[in-house]
């Protein structure tokens, strides 16, 4: 299996060059070969420098794309797939980095079937900095607190078993062979700013008849950057009015459960709690209709 690693970058600065060292240590194993596409969404300090000087050992296809009113993240990962050549491609972000069998732990999920749709969790470290180049770095970290491990622990469901698997499919730690995302059209880039265009992504894989898996010990980490501002607020909200007019169904009108889970000044208890609503509501959408009892009219 041939792996793309796609990474759209807009001025990630120092972070790309820790991201590109994590991943020029992956023990893929076998025969298994890596690329990875940095996608440069216009970035101003030095991205092309920085990736042309990089060290070797790393096959990096580098495509560049001018900044203009119409640049995001659905753009870019768009362009990046186009541009991969591998069987499957892992989705990650520029700010990440992770152990040597991070992507070997997506591949050997892929490797057990074909339609899978892989997510990973994500931990966020608050001002830590650690040496990249040795997994040792990582094994003293906490575990993860990513919302999708403790709303899985919450509901007491496989994450393939949840009504709203889709719905979680973040595209910060995400793996699907690319024969299915250009068959589903890659990323809608309707959606501008932050939020929600992963999602409405896994949605449209989910009714393409692919399964979805969590694999919690793919993880990677990001150093903090603040939380949930006014401005993504806004644009989620905006996002999630493009994804129920693309997507008019009842389960994705559900999705309004977790407004004020995006609001700024909620607390994460009261967002864990929408989140499970929010399941219980799809769930009842997508249950079969219960079956008469014997001697009932059954209408």
């Amino acid at each position: 299996m041939k792996v793309s690693v796609v990474l759209p970058c807009y001025n990630a600065g120092p972070a790309l060059g820790r991201c590109l060292t994590a991943l020029r240590r992956q023990d893929l194993g076998g025969a298994h070969r890596l690329e990875v596409v940095v996608v440069d969404d216009g970035s101003t300090d030095g991205t092309a420098s920085l990736v042309e000087a990089f060290d070797p050992g790393l096959r990096l296809v580098y495509v560049h794309l001018p900044r203009t009113a119409t640049s995001g993240r659905s753009a870019a990962r768009n362009t990046g797939i186009r541009h991969a050549t591998g069987d499957l491609i892992v989705m990650i972000d520029p700010d990440h980095v992770f152990p040597s069998d991070f992507l070997a732990r997506h591949v050997r999920r892929h490797e057990q079937r074909t339609d899978l749709v892989v997510a990973g969790p994500r931990h966020r470290l608050a001002g830590a900095v650690f040496d990249v180049t040795h997994d040792r770095s990582f094994e003293a970290l906490p575990p993860p607190r990513d919302v999708r491990v403790i709303v899985l622990a919450r509901l007491g469901l496989p994450f393939g078993d949840l009504a709203t698997c889709w719905y979680y499919t973040f595209s910060c730690n995400l793996s699907v062979r690319r024969e299915h995302l250009l068959a589903t059209g890659g990323f809608d880039e309707g959606f501008t700013g932050w939020g929600l265009e992963d999602s409405e992504l896994g949605y449209r894989l989910h009714r393409h008849g692919l399964a979805f898996a969590f694999e919690p010990a793919a993880v990677l980490y990001t150093w903090e950057r603040g939380g949930m501002t006014a401005r993504r607020y806004t644009d989620w909200r905006r996002n999630l009015d493009h994804f129920t007019a693309v997507h008019p169904g009842a389960d994705v009108a559900q999705i309004r459960v977790l407004d004020d889970t995006f609001n700024p000044d909620v607390t994460v208890e009261d967002g864990i709690g929408r989140y499970v609503r929010f399941e219980h509501a799809v769930r009842a959408l997508t249950a079969p209709a219960p079956r008469p009892r014997p001697g009932t009219a059954s209408g």
